[in-house]
């Protein structure tokens, strides 16, 4: 008795299509790529919400120490869920980008609903115009320097940034302050 194999056109195909087995890894490859990618974080982002009875601008100097004190520089930024360009802002602040890029910057978000809820928008606007006078304006982004003074607001850093040919981005932005700081 003698046994037939029969092997169908996709068996084979299978068959052929694996092709050689894979190398082992060395561990060189891996290390190598590693190397030349940069690690890509996200944006260092708190959102400071009206909490227990502290006023806001003594949380925010509070953060601001804990921010310098860790060697970040600081931004703030004013937005509102009913703002087109801040809900904008918001997907670019949820990507990543090489550390060396945004790592050293962190940025205090404000929104206006969470501080109305809490009927405090009087706070809000007060520490809104220690850097920006105009009210009902959004988004309003603004990178400060080390004693919490206007270093330059996101509106100026789009204007130098598309006069020097380059694109206006947050991570554009941020890169800038690396190599002026340096």
């Amino acid at each position: 008795m003698k046994h037939r194999i029969t092997i169908t056109p996709i068996a084979l195909f299978a068959v052929l299509s694996c092709g050689p087995a894979p190398k082992a890894d060395d561990g060189k490859t891996t290390a190598a790529a590693s190397a030349s990618t940069p690690e890509k974080v996200g944006y260092d982002l708190r959102r400071l919400r009206p909490r227990n009875e502290e006023p806001l601008a003594q949380m925010f100097d509070r953060l601001f120490a804990q921010a310098t004190a860790e060697g970040k520089q600081s931004a703030v930024l004013f937005s509102a869920d009913w703002c087109e360009p801040c809900r904008k802002l918001e997907l670019e602040l949820g990507n990543t980008h090489p550390a060396a890029d945004i790592g050293h910057v962190r940025i205090f978000e404000l929104k206006e609903e969470d501080w109305e809820a809490a009927t405090r928008m009087d706070e809000f606007g007060a520490l809104r115009k220690r850097w920006y006078e105009p009210a009902d304006s959004y988004p309003v982004f603004i990178v400060l320097d080390g004693n919490g003074n206007k270093l330059e607001e996101m509106k100026e850093a789009i204007e130098r940034l598309q006069g020097a040919g380059q694109e206006p981005t947050v991570a554009q932005w941020f890169r800038g302050l690396v190599s002026s700081q340096g």
